[in-house]
Order: C-alpha cells, then structure tokens, then sequence
C-alpha cells in the first residue's frame, strides 16, 4: 500500500533523480551551477527547517516513486488567511497512471485545508498538457496567466 511521507535526507538521491524526468527547460543559472552533495544536504536542511515547507514523498513497497513540494504561505490579505503552492510534483514515469500523483495531491489538499488556506496556487509548462488534465481532474481550474523570470 503505498503512503505519503515527509521526505528523510536518504531520500535526497532518488528525489534527484525523479527531478531529472521534470525538468523541461534549464535556465543558464541552473546550466552553470554545479552541485556537490554537500549542497543537497545544506538545501534539504533548509528546507526541513523551513516552517510550512514540506518536501513529501510517495512510497509504494519501500520505493519512493514520486515526490511533490508544498509551501504554506503567511499571508496579509484574504482575512490573513495563509495560501499554498505546489511545486516539483513528480512520479516515476513507471508508476505514472496508477494513482500516485493523484495521491500526493490529495495529501498536499488535506494539509493545505489543515492549514487553513484559502487556495492553493500550481503551474505547468505549457507544453505538458496531461498534466493539466490530471490537475483538472483535481478541480483545479485555469485561472491565471504565469510569469517566469529565469536567471
């Protein structure tokens, strides 16, 4: 059965390697930067740190097969309600179609209720319009025209 778990630090490997089946398009700050291990582990500390940054991860029979960020934002407006985003949601392109993605999703909309938010926020690359069927299928409507700025 599989379950959703908060990502350990022995996870950082595969989350890297799953990272590599998302990632369309490298900006030139990304194509320039190298990375030591010793840079994954600073980062993931940071992120374990980080109140309302959770990096989860989905487990199927020991295997970690996909993973998603989800960043519950304080928040001024709305009645001070908090909002969320999602990013870096991935599965293993082997278990695509099986209910993992939709399982992350489900956990990252419970946590985001728990927190008390009043939306949560994604984006998808244009080009991955499956994507955008699944997180229609969700519920999820698009609402918005995205801006990047990459470095």
């Amino acid at each position: 059965m599989a379950i959703v778990r908060a990502a350990t630090e022995e996870d950082i490997p595969r989350i890297l390697e799953l990272y590599g089946e998302l990632v369309i398009t490298t900006s030139e700050a990304e194509s320039s930067k190298v990375t030591s291990e010793g840079d994954y582990q600073r980062i993931f500390a940071d992120i374990r740190d980080h109140s309302g940054h959770e990096l989860l991860v989905a487990e199927e029979q020991g295997e970690v097969v996909g993973s998603v960020v989800l960043l519950i934002v304080p928040n001024l407006s709305h009645g001070a309600l908090p909002w969320a985003v999602v990013e870096n949601l991935v599965v293993d392109q082997r278990y695509q179609g099986k209910g993992f993605g939709r399982l992350l999703m489900e956990y990252v909309v419970v946590r985001a209720k728990e927190a008390g938010c009043y939306k949560i926020g994604l984006s998808s690359d244009k080009r991955r319009r499956e994507a955008h069927r699944f997180y229609s299928s969700l519920g999820f409507k698009a609402s918005a025209h995205g801006f990047r700025l990459y470095f």
